[in-house]
């Protein structure tokens, strides 16, 4: 085991370890996570959008799905790739910036210091971690052109920010960032004005254009608006300006607690400097614009409700700042960091049996085989609408051949009639003018109260 860690190639073997990992946590759950029953649901349909976010993640997931099929290994072989990628990019960026093995290989080790990467992003998360991912890339070219301000690199650039707007919005803050740091630092001003930014520019409008185009379609624009608002939280007109600070404050520390630690302990305790040489500076500077942008955004969204995975992508490149802080790297460190990733992904796996054993409630321990079967029982001829989509990529799940619909996607392109009427199943009792025919109550993690009607025509459910 010793003379594995202190190997220089374990980049590639632990990136396939948590690849497997991922796969195998999500055959030890009755049922699937939040965000994967939502693409278990919107992956029946190609469309330019998705509820409220961009549509790159759910096409992906349709191609894995038109290979091995809607089952748990396809949702969970896409975000082990996604994890992997990201880890063996963490890598390739701190070699690239950081010229040296054993660091980039550190950088690759101490995204286990950050909880919501190691457990979100490694559980749950499907925008935030494609999101991440485009992140990587893109500082990646960076680095490049901060070396070679080539016509390849530039359109590397605009491919890069295309698939980050289509893979999650708040990529948008990124390029925000790195224009407004060009005014401050002399790496990043060469890099944005210069004329083959233009081509940049236009590639990433390109990409992004077709989805622009829909948002501003039946009044997409507006629900999306309004379902953001729902995830920042009503404001507290006492705290205007200082709730946004302390939330954004508080989600940096759930995001990044351990390497926070551990900086301040390296500055008290052996009085270490960061030494920012010239290859480090730019992403220094881009880095405190960046934490500023972000502090900046959450003010004007007045958001009251902030958590560390939405930081994630933005500041997880920022792990070759941590690493340089180190100083030289030596062996020990590599062989013990190896260890601990190592034991963290094993907990990771281990833990969702032993909260089953333990009697600990979740989501994931909860099987939704019996609304599947009185649906095929009484209703086995209609199209079943769903009260949501978490319902609905759970029914799919066990249910792959049959179209669903669900009450809460306002993005679904619904037919004018249902051949042979529909089912929907609804949490209100009052839904329709006509009465319930069955009722299933206490049902689903959350004991929700479902009622079953029967509904010929689109015109009389009541989509949101």
């Amino acid at each position: 085991m010793t003379g594995f860690i202190t190997k220089s190639k374990i980049t590639w073997p632990l990136a396939l370890f948590s690849v497997l990992s991922i796969v195998l946590i999500s055959y030890l759950k009755n049922s699937l996570e939040l965000e994967d029953a939502e693409q278990a649901y919107y992956s029946q349909w190609w469309r330019w959008g998705y509820d409220d976010q961009p549509p790159l993640y759910t096409w992906l997931q349709k191609i894995v799905n038109y290979c091995f099929g809607v089952t748990k290994f396809s949702f969970s072989l896409l975000r082990g790739l996604l994890f992997a990628s990201i880890l063996l990019l963490l890598a390739k960026f701190g070699k690239k910036v950081l010229d040296e093995t054993k660091k980039a290989q550190l950088v690759m080790l101490a995204s286990v210091l950050i909880p919501v990467f190691i457990d979100f992003a490694f559980r749950r998360l499907s925008h935030t971690l494609l999101a991440s991912l485009t992140i990587m890339i893109t500082y990646l070219i960076v680095a490049k052109l901060v070396q070679k301000k080539s016509s390849y690199n530039y359109l590397l650039l605009g491919v890069a920010m295309g698939i980050g707007m289509l893979a999650k919005y708040n990529y948008a803050l990124f390029p925000a960032s790195l224009f407004i740091a060009s005014f401050f630092n002399a790496d990043l001003k060469a890099i944005i004005w210069n004329r083959r930014v233009l081509l940049s520019c236009i590639v990433a409008v390109a990409l992004v254009f077709p989805h622009l185009y829909w948002l501003l379609h039946d009044g997409y624009l507006i629900e999306i608006k309004r379902s953001l608002g729902a995830k920042f939280g009503d404001s507290d007109p006492g705290i205007i300006v200082v709730g946004p600070i302390l939330k954004m404050s508080k989600a940096l520390l759930e995001g990044m607690l351990p390497i926070l630690l551990l900086l301040v302990g390296l500055f008290f305790f052996r009085k270490k400097n960061l030494q920012t040489n010239k290859k480090l500076r730019w992403l220094l500077h881009l880095g405190i614009v960046q934490f500023g942008v972000l502090l900046i955004f959450f003010v004007l969204m007045d958001a009251q409700d902030v958590h560390g995975r939405w930081l994630l992508p933005l500041l997880l490149p920022y792990l070759v700042l941590f690493v340089a802080f180190l100083g030289s790297i030596k062996n020990n460190y590599i062989k013990w960091g190896t260890i601990i990733y190592i034991s963290v992904l094993c907990f990771q796996v281990l833990r969702t049996p032993l909260e089953k054993l333990l009697g600990i409630k979740s989501d994931i321990h909860f099987e939704y085989t019996a609304l599947e079967q009185k649906l095929h029982k009484e209703f086995p001829k209609e199209t079943w609408v769903l009260p949501n989509v978490t319902y609905g990529g759970q029914i799919r799940l066990l249910d792959p051949t049959r179209k669903i619909f669900t009450l809460d996607d306002f993005s679904a392109t619904l037919p004018k009639t249902f051949k042979n009427g529909c089912s929907v199943v609804s949490t209100q009792k009052e839904s329709f003018t006509s009465t319930a025919v069955d009722s299933l109550l206490q049902y689903g993690p959350d004991d929700d109260d479902l009622y079953f009607f029967k509904v010929d025509l689109t015109s009389e459910i009541p989509f949101e």
